[in-house]
């Protein structure tokens, strides 16, 4: 392995449980890490409970997608999946050669509204509407792009307490900024509303931390931001832990909201009956 790279192996392991016997279940996981040109996915293996194969396609945005149909009764559907990933080392800070009168006559422009609309508009979960609306970070045009989304990383990290059972997948950005509280997709939803608020594109990204730095949101699939610069590009930003992404971060896909990069999704055929999901993650930099 080239020094200049990092190396994880990767475990994601999903259990559900089913008071009931499920006629039939299709199961949908994206957690597969994908190619970029800061990773390369070296090696995976699969195993699911279920004699069934998986089987994998591209979703809208072209990330990997493992699907298992199960179409014999059962009551337990378990699902494991590892993985080896190399990083290559991410230098910082960014700068571009780009004046602010540049950057801002770029975005401001029709065609780039239309090349980047999808991570311009508001998404049902990135709206902040009511009286939260005072309190998104405007851009004041005294800064760089790079700097503002610097500023507005520490400005979202300030403005919420981390607690696990605060919100749910469904909480929007307004709501949790309200409550003050959330996990790592309320941090990443309300940068983005505020982002986009600026007019700067920005898009919600799924992924895995190195669990060995003890950063927050690491025990789980953790979730950030990639925001748009002109000359720059997408560049990645940690609201949750006030970080710009480097090699400690292991992306698996992108999206308008949390929606686009559920880890999980599935549709069961059966009795009533109630469910119970749960799953772990491990993440371990090889020395």
């Amino acid at each position: 392995m080239n020094k200049q790279m990092e190396e994880y192996t990767i475990e994601y392991q999903s259990t559900n449980l089913y008071t009931e016997r499920v006629v039939e279940g299709i199961f949908e996981f994206n957690i597969s890490p994908c190619h970029d040109y800061t990773q390369i996915l070296v090696d995976t293996a699969v195993r699911s409970s279920v004699p069934e194969s998986v089987f994998n396609y591209k979703n809208l945005f072209g990330f990997e997608i493992s699907r298992v149909k199960a179409i014999n009764n059962f009551k337990e559907f378990k699902f494991n999946y590892k993985a080896v990933v190399q990083k290559t080392k991410t230098k910082l800070p960014f700068a571009s050669m780009l004046s602010l009168k540049e950057e801002l006559d770029e975005i401001h422009s029709k065609d780039f509204f239309i090349d980047f609309h999808l991570f311009l508009i508001k998404s049902p979960l990135t709206f902040i509407g009511g009286e939260q609306q005072k309190m998104i970070m405007p851009f004041k045009q005294d800064c760089s792009l790079f700097d503002f989304l610097t500023k507005l990383n520490g400005y979202v990290h300030k403005s919420l307490s981390y607690h696990k059972n605060a919100t749910t997948v469904t909480t929007k950005a307004g709501d949790a900024l309200k409550l003050k509280k959330g996990v790592c997709q309320d941090y990443a939803h309300i940068f983005i509303a505020m982002a986009r608020a600026n007019k700067i594109p920005a898009r919600y990204v799924s992924g895995y931390l190195n669990q060995g730095k003890k950063f927050l949101g690491a025990s789980f699939m953790h979730a950030w931001v990639e925001a748009f610069i002109p000359q720059l590009g997408w560049i990645g930003f940690d609201p949750t832990n006030n970080l710009l992404v480097d090699q400690n971060f292991i992306k698996v896909s992108h999206g308008a909201d949390y929606m686009d990069c559920a880890p999980i999704k599935g549709v069961l055929r059966s009795s009533s009956g109630e469910a119970k999901s749960s799953y772990q993650v491990k993440v371990v930099a090889q020395q």
